[in-house]
């Protein structure tokens, strides 16, 4: 597809509104907070998890580079376009619109859609006396809970340990280059994936009734980082 179709592709999905072209419109969205710059042909705003799908799906179709981005908060510049010099076009897809957070049960485990910020986190684990997985910054600088859990955070915080989950949706391609969407919640939310999306978004879904058997935390990390005899490392 040519950049112009793709740009077309992508406004008939979101709209006029959603969609940022040119140099100035996106120069924000293509710098990191810190370091990191690069070029993208357009970076988009879905509102929804069904038309984020659809924008994965029109950029896989077009073989484009995607870049996620939340907050722009991280130190390694993975958020943000790196150079100017890549071999296809560039599409950031900024998910911060998509800030929903979902408790489970009496609140032993939330769902964060990918816009979810720590600070939201924060405010929702208080008066149930618990904590997130980072508050030393993270939280007051907007960082999204799903850059924290991929950045591995939370480590410097011996009774929480770095954050990571067995549990997620995630969609990924595969050798033949067809996208693919993944339900590792543990959570029945239907067969499609617009149809999974759709119920998670709007809650349609038994939350009392969720998997108990993959970790969302590092649980023991306490018992780990003590074993000073072990011939495995504390952390890694």
């Amino acid at each position: 597809m040519s950049p112009h179709s793709v740009i077309g592709e992508l406004v008939s999905i979101l709209t006029t509104d959603n969609v940022a072209v040119g140099e100035r419109s996106t120069e924000y969205y293509r710098k990191g907070w810190r370091s990191g710059e690069g070029s993208a042909l357009a970076v988009v705003f879905p509102q929804t998890l069904v038309e984020f799908w659809k924008v994965l799906q029109a950029c896989v179709k077009a073989d484009c580079i995607i870049v996620m981005q939340a907050a722009k908060t991280g130190l390694t510049e993975g958020s943000t376009p790196s150079g100017h010099d890549y071999d296809r076009e560039v599409v950031v897809i900024n998910t911060l619109a998509m800030d929903k957070l979902i408790m489970l049960g009496a609140g032993e485990q939330v769902i964060g859609l990918p816009g979810t910020t720590l600070h939201t986190l924060e405010k929702t684990l208080k008066p149930l006396n618990r904590a997130p997985h980072s508050v030393i910054g993270s939280s007051s600088l907007g960082a999204t809970v799903v850059g924290g859990v991929a950045n591995n955070s939370g480590g410097a915080l011996v009774k929480r340990g770095p954050a990571y989950t067995e549990l997620s949706i995630f969609a990924w391609v595969n050798a033949k280059g067809e996208l693919h969407l993944v339900n590792h919640l543990g959570i029945d939310l239907g067969q499609e994936p617009e149809e999974i999306l759709a119920n998670l978004e709007s809650g349609n879904f038994d939350a009392s009734n969720f998997c108990t058997e993959k970790k969302a935390s590092a649980t023991d990390y306490v018992d780990l980082i003590r074993d000073v005899n072990a011939d495995t490392p504390s952390r890694f």
